[in-house]
């Protein structure tokens, strides 16, 4: 015991040093963009009934300009207004609202709702699918346990979010039983060896971490660094403290791409697509760098690979049916 305790504590020493030495902060939060933890800031809790809208609006409008700029499609590789048109689509964790709101304009979708866990997001996002004069539904609840009917829709649509899951079967099962047959789900998120998907970036850009270090020591050595930054970093401290049972990391459930493949099958889905893009061949800096290019081109060969894949592709898309 006493050389576990012993390990583990300079595990957490030497992760801090190496996270440190790619250290980063969130951005300015009175410059409010697409991370969640603006709500939990002064300027938001303590703000004028005004201020919060106007926050609320600020975050919803920074998604939705990042989508019209660099369209969702791109990590399909083709336009998706054709599949799309005319659905009755529900994003599933839509966070404020900006990404549904460009879907339904972009693919000419016959509806779209949305659905995340934080009443203050829905808040959000309604406030601005009005500002926009999109006719949106939106609706608190977990994907556990959509409050949704049975064969409500044509398509569900979701980025960056299954990683973020408690239980990604279940969210899986709850999909299929909200979609009509043969409608489909496209869904896109990180796998869980992406090099720098740990989401600790609160904190570090440091690649690989979580290849080395156990969730528990990168835990700790991630609120030891927010310890360190005292008040200033309050806002977007971790909460809870503790490993919760189904995470693999920092607010992240561990799904790789392969056992995604495996819990869509015996959800009832067909895999119809899997697109397979390499780091540096999606993103916005992807468009004007060369070295992002190359890098492209050197990994493509491997993000066929099975094992590699999940540390080579920029993320998992995939196109699912239900069967």
């Amino acid at each position: 015991m006493v050389a576990e305790t012993f390990s583990a504590l300079f595990g957490v020493r030497v992760a801090t040093a190496l996270m440190k030495t790619f250290e980063t902060v969130p951005p300015d939060p009175e410059i409010v963009g697409g991370i969640n933890e603006v709500f939990r800031h002064p300027i938001f809790a303590d703000g004028s009934e005004a201020e919060r809208k106007r926050i609320m609006i600020a975050s919803a409008q920074s998604i939705y300009h990042d989508e019209l700029q660099y369209p969702w499609d791109n990590y399909f590789g083709r336009e998706l207004g054709p599949l799309l048109a005319e659905k009755h689509a529900l994003d599933l964790g839509c966070f404020t609202g900006g990404r549904a709101v460009a879907w339904f304009q972009r693919y000419g979708l016959g509806s779209v709702s949305g659905l995340d866990t934080d009443e203050v997001f829905i808040e959000a996002a309604e406030a601005f699918a009005a500002s926009k004069g999109v006719p949106a539904a939106f609706m608190v609840g977990r994907g556990e346990e959509l409050p949704i009917e049975d064969e409500t829709f044509d398509a569900i649509l979701s980025f960056d979010v299954l990683e973020h899951v408690q239980d990604p079967s279940q969210v899986l099962a709850e999909c299929r039983r909200v979609l009509k047959p043969r409608a489909q789900a496209f869904l896109v998120f990180p796998g869980f060896f992406h090099p720098f998907e740990h989401h600790l970036s609160h904190v570090t850009t440091a690649p690989f971490v979580h290849y080395v270090f156990k969730p528990r020591v990168l835990l700790d050595a991630y609120c030891t660094i927010l310890d360190e930054r005292g008040n200033a970093a309050a806002w977007y401290a971790r909460q809870p403290r503790a490993l919760q049972s189904w995470e693999r990391g920092n607010t992240i459930n561990g799904l790789t791409l392969r056992r995604f493949r495996r819990l869509a099958t015996e959800a009832g889905f067909v895999i119809e697509e899997q697109v397979r893009k390499p780091l540096g061949s999606v993103g916005r800096r992807s468009t004007d760098s060369h070295l992002y290019h190359l890098a492209a081109k050197l990994l493509r060969p491997l993000a066929a690979l099975p094992l590699l894949e999940e540390a080579v592709l920029h993320r998992g898309a995939f196109v699912l049916r239900k069967a």
